[in-house]
């Protein structure tokens, strides 16, 4: 069954002009192995240069290496790369193989950043010094080098037979183990955030809403289509704050996406070959799900609390909502004041939660069949912001310890979905948030080892 959340901030937005940040940004492997080979370079090194790079990740530090090893190459340093057990192994063996110039590079990931530590230091050894191996002065230095992460790293840092990195953790870990790295970004801030699997792949995509225009993204981050909204007319009643809706509706996969900037929304539908989104219908209705529709409270950044669900029931909530999660039969609608109304199934009576952020969504993290809530941060202005896993099978979650937090990068995260990016049986996160100069990051949460 088609997934679909809506969300919409309650702070005030951060003004910017709606452009899409460039999807062709360097990835952070090639990135972070120029700067660490500017920064060799920048010792007037010696070659031949051996490298010895290490990490929790096999797969990442292969990665790094190779690409590190082609940087030094064409930068003629001659590298050699090795694999030692200890930094007094590597310094031992880079003599044995006549390098001059050793460099020991260790990898992690922290707090959605791929990190590059380490020094380089000579290897070549004085003929007076007999059989004591003694280093030259120069060069002499300490690397360190940090790059945003990205959706790439996260594959590599995860795959299998490689141990986990470090996560920013603060409670102990109950089947759930995330890490995080930026997904994409935008110019503009964000009214909506939805997943759903639009081209018959067993993949879902990210899809983003501005005021603007529509965007919607692969597993790693890249932009595959996009459709602007200018062309529709313009609402008579509008928010201050960018706001609106999405929802993923099935049989075909269609986008049903409406900014309240507009007079009404749009259906559309992916062509992936051409990379576009063509319009296919109209929309008149706030799409709360795949079935579920809602509505404005005119002027204002939320819903109305009547709600119409599947062969045209309706579903009045307690009070107005910002946020609406929808999965498979439960639902979550999360209020301006932190509280929500959580329904275990259609016709249950509503739970009332607490201590909720105004970016909340069920899904399955462990894969397990029981959704998990994420959460970010109840506070008005936290710093930084955090974002938190509850259990749902017990009564109020935000009552209880999370089964998992962590900390999110700079920015106010107001936008929560999940989605299944990879087509395991284990959900990832996506955040959306807003940056202090007027951006929008998605940053992806992937589940990695319990």
């Amino acid at each position: 069954m088609s997934r679909a959340w809506v969300w919409a901030p309650v702070l005030a937005a951060l003004a910017a002009p709606s452009v899409l940040a460039s999807s062709d940004s360097t990835a952070a492997i090639p990135r972070l192995t120029r700067q660490v080979t500017a920064a060799v370079r920048a010792q007037r090194v010696e070659a031949p240069v051996a490298v010895n790079v290490t990490g929790a990740s096999a797969e990442l530090r292969r990665a790094v290496s190779t690409l590190l090893a082609s940087q030094l190459a064409s930068a003629g340093l001659a590298p050699v790369v090795l694999e030692a057990p200890t930094a007094e192994a590597a310094e031992a063996q880079a003599r044995a193989q006549g390098a001059r110039t050793l460099m020991r590079i260790s990898l992690d990931i922290e707090g959605g950043e791929l990190r590059a530590r380490g020094d380089v230091l000579g290897t070549w050894v004085n003929f007076w010094s007999g059989r004591t191996p003694t280093r030259p002065a120069r060069p002499a230095a300490t690397v360190v080098e940090t790059v945003p992460a990205d959706a790439a790293v996260l594959a590599l840092a995860l795959e299998a037979g490689g141990t986990t990195p470090p996560v920013p953790t603060e409670t102990p870990l109950q089947g759930i183990r995330l890490m995080g790295a930026t997904l994409a970004t935008l110019e503009h801030p964000l009214a909506a955030l939805a997943a759903g699997d639009l081209d018959g792949d067993g993949r879902e995509e990210v899809v983003a809403l501005t005021e603007h225009d529509v965007s919607v993204f692969d597993a790693s981050g890249r932009l595959i289509a996009r459709k602007a909204l200018e062309a529709l007319p313009a609402a008579s009643a509008t928010t201050r704050e960018p706001f609106g809706a999405l929802a993923i509706l099935p049989g075909p996969p269609r986008v049903a996406a409406w900014s309240t900037r507009h007079a009404h929304g749009e259906l559309l539908a992916l062509d992936k070959a051409r990379g576009t989104l063509r319009t296919v219908g109209t929309v008149d209705q706030a799409p709360l799900g795949a079935v579920e529709r809602g509505s404005f409270v005119p002027g204002q950044t939320a819903f109305a609390p009547t709600v119409t669900l599947a062969e045209g029931r309706s579903l009045t909530v307690p009070a107005p909502f910002t946020t609406a999660s929808l999965e498979a039969q439960r639902m979550l609608f999360v209020h301006p004041d932190g509280s929500a109304a959580y329904y275990a199934h259609a016709g249950a009576s509503p739970l009332r939660w607490s201590n909720l952020g105004a970016g909340s969504a069920l899904g399955d993290l462990n894969g397990d069949g029981v959704p998990e809530l994420i959460t970010t941060s109840p506070q008005l202005a936290p710093s930084p912001d955090r974002v938190r896993v509850f259990a749902t099978t017990g009564d109020d979650p935000g009552t209880h310890e999370p089964l998992w937090q962590g900390a999110l990068p700079t920015g106010r995260a107001l936008y929560v979905v999940t989605a299944n990016l990879d087509g395991d049986k284990r959900h990832e996160v996506i955040v959306g948030l807003w940056k202090p100069d007027g951006t929008s990051e998605l940053f992806l949460l992937r589940q990695g080892a319990p």
